[in-house]
């Protein structure tokens, strides 16, 4: 028996996957028979567990102090390694009192680190914080490998807390030790090479999160992530520590380098090991509650077993007793098979939810790796056609050519903001409804522009692009959301040009009812394209779901028709089709519209005074913004313009001139928009400041009717709607 303790207590802390620490020699009893088999590790922990408590209690009956401080400490490694911090700690301390009482510093030193490491991962930091002091002290008398261990922990709990200068501190410190540290064996050398991937790991990620991005980042990629393996098992912690080293190369990629795919791939090899690592810890998490309940199960049964047997020395009821434990064994039994079944029923079925959980998300993850390959295409083609553009403008002498580069560049330019407009859409489409931002809108108008936007694109392929619309009234306005219906319209449209390779495309309006507050208006977007067959009209609304239809079709990023669908429901009806293959499509929709007060008229409503200039302050730390929005102004007749590059110069411009109108940037560094104009309302609240930027949410809109600005104007805009807004609050301001 004596050797059957040995090989279980050997196979059960082999398992353990204690990081670093020394073990002392198991301390054997010569009290029981040999065995004549080998032993499953299937069951080691456990029942390694049962005969070091066995062996306690014979130490304890016998007086044997050296081998009761072994079996603790042996008893605290084995609950460690299954999660149960608090009761390793409580062995753990045993284990020093004994030690300590015996005066031996080496087994005092290990069990201190040890209980530094326990105390972490249960987070039980208050204890830590008194004992870690002590622990250092000790293993830097001993001159001791621990001294190292006990770094480690002191620099994790740091880490956790997002102490970052600390972890800097005691990581350089660690390093520069272990530097001139004597390791004598191969074992130690090994281990040396793992402390120092560890430290290095910690203080490059101190030195990002301090904003020592080069040196952070330089270190970071000198480490070697095989060093994170431990005892050739996966554990949680390493792994974690390779997600996060794959995070930080991630971010080294898209926030330095600004190069997406090989930032989208360190970003999709960290998630992946935070899967691992979570799937990993919630596996454990049920091992360990399972082997836990079973331990303490059986212990209980021990000491009522050990009750028993002193009542049947201490009582002539020994039948009674008998009987009374064994009907609790039984009950206790019982208690334990049936939530062992129902627990055993439970795990099968989170099993097998989490296997079908799994099966979605590598799909959704082949999708979207798949959607973005689509995507990248999609932006290098038309930026790689504005850059030669570019260039064949600079050196065409013919106008007549100049003039049709220049018409393919602005087409260009119109499908890339088509192309990041609907991507953005996309990240943010998360609601069934979109909040409306009404105004009044003359439909004609606005399909004209619509139109002329499209119109070059359509030209390029040859196509007929015709603009129909019949309606009773022409120059009433409409509450109308100008950048959703247009958006609206110019994907359908741009959806027609891009599957039609002959022929036309049509945008149709027709007024299908009124009455004397709503007007309801019939869309359709016709062309003389490929089709759709009838196996694709369930997935072409469909987002990630349609390059069945498009790769053999299309090169397009397959989002449009999904934009469309969704942007409708804020208009509370929904898009349809109708099909031929290799005749055409038809897609439809009507919207009922409130009908505005006044009407359209073709000269601006706003006009500048002669005698009374507009003086406009433009604020942008972009110059070529800057130089674009002030060519712009001063198209405006009555309006001239001065720039500031950022909002502290933009605030003592004000105070120290007489401005009409401020156009404000947001983004900005050292003091954005927001910040600038609440300094500016503080000691001028009647100045119209306008916001004037490429971000659009409604979340901006709040931010900046917050902070007291006036509009928010975004980019790109059209030109003439850009005109009308200035002259407007240029005239009030006037009068």
């Amino acid at each position: 028996m004596n050797l059957l303790k040995s090989i279980l207590i050997l196979i059960a802390t082999t398992y353990i996957p204690v990081f670093g620490y020394s073990q002392s020699t198991i301390d054997q009893n010569p009290r029981s028979d040999q065995p004549k088999y080998p032993i499953s590790a299937t069951d080691s922990i456990y029942k390694a567990t049962m005969l070091l408590n066995e062996d306690i209690a014979y130490a304890k009956s016998n007086k044997l102090p050296f081998s009761l401080a072994n079996k603790h400490q042996t008893l605290g490694h084995i609950y460690s390694s299954i999660e149960s911090h608090e009761t390793a700690a409580m062995h753990y301390m045993d284990a020093y009192r004994i030690y300590d009482s015996l005066k031996k510093p080496q087994e005092i030193d290990d069990i201190l680190a040890m209980l530094a490491r326990t105390y972490v991962d249960g987070k039980n930091y208050k204890k830590f914080d008194s004992l870690i002091p002590i622990a250092l002290r000790h293993s830097k008398q001993l001159n001791s490998i621990n001294y190292f261990y006990n770094l480690e922990s002191q620099v994790r709990k740091n880490y956790f807390f997002k102490q970052y200068s600390i972890v800097l501190r005691n990581s350089e410190i660690a390093l520069q030790q272990l530097d001139t540290y004597d390791f004598l064996t191969e074992k130690d050398k090994k281990e040396k090479i793992k402390l120092v991937e560890l430290f290095r790991y910690y203080l490059s990620v101190a030195m990002i999160n301090l904003k020592q991005y080069d040196k952070g980042y330089e270190l970071l990629f000198k480490i070697d992530p095989t060093q994170f393996r431990v005892n050739g098992k996966e554990h949680l912690a390493p792994i974690s520590q390779m997600a996060t080293l794959n995070y930080y190369k991630f971010r080294y990629f898209n926030e330095r380098k600004k190069q997406l795919d090989s930032a989208n791939k360190y970003l999709l090899i960290s998630d992946s090991l935070k899967y691992i690592a979570i799937r990993n810890f919630q596996d454990r998490l049920s091992e360990n509650g399972n082997l836990i309940y079973k331990i303490i199960s059986t212990e209980k049964q021990l000491q009522l077993a050990n009750i028993k047997r002193e009542h049947h020395k201490a009582s002539s009821n020994a039948f009674l007793m008998a009987t009374i434990v064994l009907s609790l064994l039984l009950t206790v039994l019982g208690v334990f098979f049936y939530y062992y079944h129902n627990n055993r029923k439970r795990m099968k079925t989170i099993n097998s939810r989490l296997k079908e959980s799994n099966k979605k998300l590598m799909i959704i993850d082949k999708e979207r790796l798949e959607f973005f390959s689509i995507l990248s295409h999609e932006l290098r083609t038309p930026i790689y056609g504005i850059n030669g553009l570019a260039t064949l403008i600079d050196q065409e002498e013919d106008p007549k050519k100049s003039k049709t580069y220049l018409n393919a560049l602005l087409s260009s330019s119109h499908y890339i903001s088509v192309l990041i407009d609907n991507v953005l859409q996309i990240s943010t489409i998360k609601f069934e409804k979109k909040s409306l931002h009404l105004k009044p809108t003359n439909i004609l108008e606005l399909v004209k522009k619509v139109s002329s936007s499209i119109k070059i694109s359509a030209d390029q392929k040859g196509l007929k692009l015709y603009t129909n619309i019949e309606k009773t009234n022409w120059g009433e306005n409409l509450l109308v959301d100008n950048v959703v219906l247009s958006q609206i319209l110019i994907n359908l449209t741009y959806n027609a040009i891009r599957y039609t390779s002959k022929g036309f495309v049509a945008i149709n309006v027709t007024e299908q009812r009124r009455t004397d507050t709503h007007v309801n208006l019939l869309f359709e977007i016709k062309d003389s394209g490929i089709g759709i067959q009838n196996k694709h009209r369930d997935i072409i609304f469909n987002a990630f779901e349609n390059k069945t239809f498009l790769e053999k079709n299309s090169t397009g990023s397959g989002l449009g028709l999904y934009i469309v669908k969704t942007l409708l429901k804020s208009y509370n009806t929904e898009i349809k089709f109708l099909s031929k293959v290799n005749e055409g499509s038809t897609f439809y929709f009507d919207i009922d519209f409130e009908i505005a007060g006044g009407t359209f008229q073709d000269e601006p409503q706003f006009q500048p005074f002669e005698d009374a200039p507009s003086k406009i302050l433009i604020v942008d730390d972009n110059n070529i913004n800057l130089m674009v929005t002030k060519k712009n102004v001063e198209r405006i007749p009555g309006c001239f313009s001065e720039t500031a590059s950022h909002g502290r110069e933009a605030i003592c411009l004000v105070k120290d001139k007489d401005f009409d109108l401020v156009l404000m940037d947001i983004n900005m560094p050292d003091m954005d928009g927001y910040e600038a104009t609440k300094h500016i309302r503080l000691f001028n609240p009647d100045i119209p400041i306008l916001a004037l930027t490429a971000l659009n949410s409604d979340e901006i809109q709040s931010k900046a009717m917050a902070c007291g600005m006036n509009h928010v104007i975004t980019k790109p805009y059209d030109f003439e709607e850009f005109k009308s807004i200035i002259l407007k609050y240029g005239h009030v301001l006037q009068e």
